[in-house]
């Protein structure tokens, strides 16, 4: 669960402020993607834990309300629900976050293997590596595609991204993982530890994707931003939304730099899911289309 506050800017040690504006709702990568493909027509479930606490109910709730099948969500017994506390700054739209989770991890014995074996694709966040690097086994044994949004380096993560098919990180992994930001360089080395496509996400700079024999650059959509807490998870929403779609990577990716941007309109990292019409208006405007439309009606 989210508790996310606007402030017009971070106090100092001992001073006190007035919040703006605040989100308060369920959070986290991969519901966030989940409930945007949902409202886009996906057929989406959601495989994690939460706790018996009114934050989960409440999480159960949120995620049902945006069509995601909340059926093999898992109820800890005696235990929270993860929460994050985050400050949005509005004179600069910095933000700050406090993660407090102290739950049992989803274990690999947990894991609905039917729902695997029938999926078309697998979102992961590689927080829960285990369970992580076998649903990502199941999916691809029976043909279907997986997705890594590696927000951060995390255990057994080079396994994890040898399982991935679409891999999408923001430049502070690269920071991270390599400690430079040749993004170019970059995406060339990730992809050659097995995912066919890798993004780079770097915020209004845009993103560098590597693809088959191709390393390209990517502009970012121009969008009056207050919080930028949900735009990566858009991103990725955006980006399987194409892929499903049957579409090249440039144009999942423009998709998804629009979605991501988007997200970014309102507070919290659920406070705005753009409808498609809001997309593609998007990209119209920034007179960007996608291969797909040409020579169609869109």
């Amino acid at each position: 669960m989210d508790y996310c506050l606007l402030v017009e800017s971070y106090p100092s040690v001992d001073e006190k402020t007035v919040a703006l504006d605040r989100f308060y709702g369920s959070g986290s990568p991969v519901p966030n993607a989940l409930c945007a493909l949902a409202s886009w027509g996906h057929s989406c479930s959601f495989v994690g834990v939460v706790g018996d606490d009114v934050e989960g109910s409440r999480f159960r709730q949120d995620i049902s309300t945006y069509g995601v099948d909340p059926e093999f969500l898992l109820v800890r017994e005696q235990e929270a629900t993860p929460r994050a506390f985050l400050w949005v700054e509005k004179t600069s739209g910095r933000r700050t976050i406090v993660l407090d989770r102290d739950i049992a991890p989803l274990s690999s014995s947990e894991l609905p293997l039917p729902l695997l074996q029938s999926s078309r694709f697998l979102l992961i966040d590689g927080v829960e590596a285990d369970a992580t690097i076998q649903a990502a086994k199941a999916i691809r044994a029976m043909g279907g595609q997986v997705m890594l949004d590696a927000g951060n380096v995390r255990d057994r993560m080079e396994e994890q991204i040898a399982l991935t098919d679409w891999l999408v990180v923001p430049i502070a992994f690269i920071r991270n993982w390599f400690g430079g930001v040749d993004l170019f360089q970059a995406a060339r080395d990730l992809r050659e530890l097995g995912p066919r496509g890798v993004v780079i996400t770097n915020g209004a700079a845009g993103s560098v994707a590597a693809w088959g024999q191709e390393v390209q650059w990517f502009q970012a959509y121009s969008v009056k931003s207050v919080d930028t807490t949900g735009a990566g998870d858009l991103f990725h929403a955006g980006f399987l939304h194409g892929v499903s779609q049957g579409w090249d990577v440039p144009d999942c990716i423009r998709w998804a730099s629009a979605a991501g941007g988007l997200a970014t309109i309102a507070l919290g990292g659920r406070g705005h899911l753009p409808t498609k019409d809001e997309v593609e208006r998007l990209l119209r405007d920034a007179g960007d289309e996608l291969d797909v439309w040409k020579g169609s009606d869109g």
